[in-house]
């Protein structure tokens, strides 16, 4: 992982204000959030994501005075940071796989929930599908996104080392995370938010993180939905099979050594030095 210091402003959140921020969320969404649900299903879920979430996130960086480039990771991605971040989370979800299987010995996973959450996504009318994406894939990806590795990753980074502030914020991800019988949720969706933090810090855009965010929802959403994959996404107590975790672990060693080329490119850039992987000068 990167280990050099932050480069964030004082345009930025400070770290007492982001986990404040994401304090007051968690509080309005068991106030809001869950009230949305309960009036309105499904629905009331994706009102939640936009009026728990993203707007009051837009709003802090406005009312705030902040930057809302450098708050949020509003740079536009290279190929190889979205290669990089795609190769990364190809390998760490077998990696994911296997922290939920170690962690169920400790919290086991309730099957009936796992049940009543595939009962809710299954189904084959294509329009249903479409909402599901938007509902399960497209409004987390980016709502939360915006909140996690937007204004949360920003402001710890304005104060705390990188690595302090890559893993405090997959911690407090995973930890919002949290409900009710879902803790056996909690070190796969942390281990989830480090590796999308990591890819905001080296890439220095929060859209690669979007993405990949929006892939791992679809991704489960697809395996859920397809009969053929159904019994292997939900085998969340079980193993994953070393045939997964082989390449899976070559991929992240790749993703994780394209990911700090990129960085390092970024980095030599900033200084109008040459870039490490091509040994051109770079631009002013």
């Amino acid at each position: 992982m990167p280990a050099r210091p932050s480069s964030s402003g004082p345009d930025t959140p400070s770290p007492g204000q982001a986990l404040l921020f994401v304090a007051g969320l968690a509080l309005l969404y068991v106030v809001v959030g869950v009230t949305l649900q309960i009036l309105f299903g499904e629905a009331g879920m994706a009102m939640a994501q936009v009026g728990v979430f993203l707007l009051p996130a837009l709003l802090l960086v406005r009312l705030g005075g902040f930057s809302a480039r450098r708050t949020l990771a509003l740079r536009p991605a290279s190929a190889r940071g979205v290669a990089a971040a795609a190769l990364l989370m190809a390998g760490g979800l077998p990696l994911a796989w296997l922290l939920a299987w170690l962690q169920s010995f400790v919290i086991p996973v309730p099957e009936e929930l796992l049940q009543a959450l595939t009962d809710m996504i299954l189904t084959d009318d294509p329009v249903r599908i479409v909402w599901l994406v938007l509902l399960v894939a497209v409004l987390p990806a980016i709502c939360e996104e915006v909140v996690f590795r937007g204004v949360l990753l920003s402001g710890l980074r304005s104060r705390l080392p990188v690595v302090g502030a890559i893993l405090l914020s997959g911690v407090v991800f995973g930890i919002f995370h949290l409900a009710p019988g879902t803790a056996f949720r909690f070190l796969p969706t942390a281990w989830l938010g480090i590796l999308l933090a990591w890819i905001v810090v080296e890439t220095r855009s929060i859209f690669p993180a979007i993405l990949m965010h929006f892939l791992n929802n679809g991704a489960i959403l697809a395996l859920t939905l397809w009969p053929v994959s159904r019994e292997m996404a939900s085998a969340t107590g079980e193993a994953p099979p070393v045939l997964l975790l082989v390449p899976g672990l070559i991929l992240f060693v790749a993703g994780a050594r394209l990911l700090r080329e990129e960085g390092r490119h970024l980095q030599a850039m900033d200084h109008g030095g040459q870039d490490p992987a091509t040994g051109s000068g770079a631009s002013p």
